[in-house]
């Protein structure tokens, strides 16, 4: 059970990461991510059809055509602007968190990121 002032300071973090550029970004970029329906088609295509090739993979058979179709979803996808600009956003806000995580890694002498990193 979390100490009520801990929390309280969780919460004060929470609200200072959401008040950081790199969070405000991430969350325009995925808006308009979601704004995207050619990109929203796309991912439940490539979501569906990966899950049929490592449903394939799972029983001893591995489906080239499929693959093929995965990239050519992939390449697609890396095509939009939508999907760019968010993963971009998205890889800015992980770093910030990152950094957060290292300083209270450090602060109390306990690599909390290992556990990721494996």
């Amino acid at each position: 059970m979390v100490v009520d002032a801990v929390k309280a300071k969780a919460l004060e973090l929470a609200n200072a990461i959401m008040q950081l550029e790199e969070y405000r970004e991430f969350v325009e970029m995925e808006q308009k991510l979601r704004e995207d329906e050619v990109a929203q088609e796309l991912l439940v295509e490539f979501q569906k059809k990966q899950q049929d090739f490592v449903a394939k993979q799972l029983s001893g058979e591995f489906d080239q055509e499929l693959l093929n179709e995965l990239t050519e979803i992939q390449s697609r996808l890396n095509a939009r602007e939508s999907v760019v600009n968010f993963l971009e956003a998205y890889n800015r806000l992980l770093a910030v968190l990152g950094e957060i995580v290292d300083l209270i890694s450090e602060r109390i002498n306990l690599d909390l990121g290992e556990v990721y990193r494996q």
